[in-house]
């Protein structure tokens, strides 16, 4: 089908179009669609996504606003990709993968404080990252300083990240108390 026919087809009380084939999707504004794209069942697409010719997408996929597929890219069940992610040529993404910082399932707003060197946020209920680094706070309670030393700190700089460090574990423990236990 052309992205003209799905655009064409009714919306059910619930915001999906049924494709022929039986699918249900969600399509948002200015949708493009290459040949011969294959869409799962309860597909939803966000506003401006391009889909390259012979992409095929799993079930319960979601794509954000503005995402770029390029030709012969596969997508596996139950993947979501975050606003504006690119994939190039012939990608294939396996079941249940999320990529880009929208495409995570936070259940409360991520917490991300600037230090006086790196970025330290919180990402999700049993991960927390200081600049490219992303490990549990048992882990960051062994190896503060060795990072520290690594990326060139102060010994200030070093006791004010173990500060940052002691404000997002707490965050942790009282946003999410029962997944936070296994943290340390």
């Amino acid at each position: 089908m052309t992205i003209e026919e799905i655009y064409a087809l009714p919306v059910n009380q619930y915001g999906w179009r049924v494709l022929p084939t039986g699918n249900y999707v969600t399509l948002g504004n200015g949708v493009k669609l290459g040949n011969y794209v294959k869409l799962g069942n309860y597909v939803t697409i966000g506003n401006g996504v391009k889909l390259g010719n012979y992409v095929k997408l799993g079930n319960y996929v979601t794509l954000g606003n503005g995402v770029k597929l390029g030709n012969y890219v596969t997508i596996g069940n139950g993947v979501k990709l975050g606003n504006y992610v690119k994939l190039g040529n012939y990608v294939t993404i396996g079941n249940g993968v999320k990529l880009g910082d929208d495409a995570l399932d936070f259940q409360w707003s991520p917490l991300q404080i600037q230090g006086s060197k790196h970025l330290l946020y919180v990402a999700g209920p049993k991960i927390i990252g200081v600049g490219c680094v992303r490990e549990d706070a048992t882990w960051w309670n062994k190896h503060y300083r060795a990072v520290g030393r690594k990326e060139n700190y102060s010994n200030q700089q070093i006791e004010e990240y173990r500060q940052w460090l002691d404000i997002a574990i707490g965050y942790q423990t009282k946003l999410a108390p029962e997944e936070a236990k296994t943290n340390g």
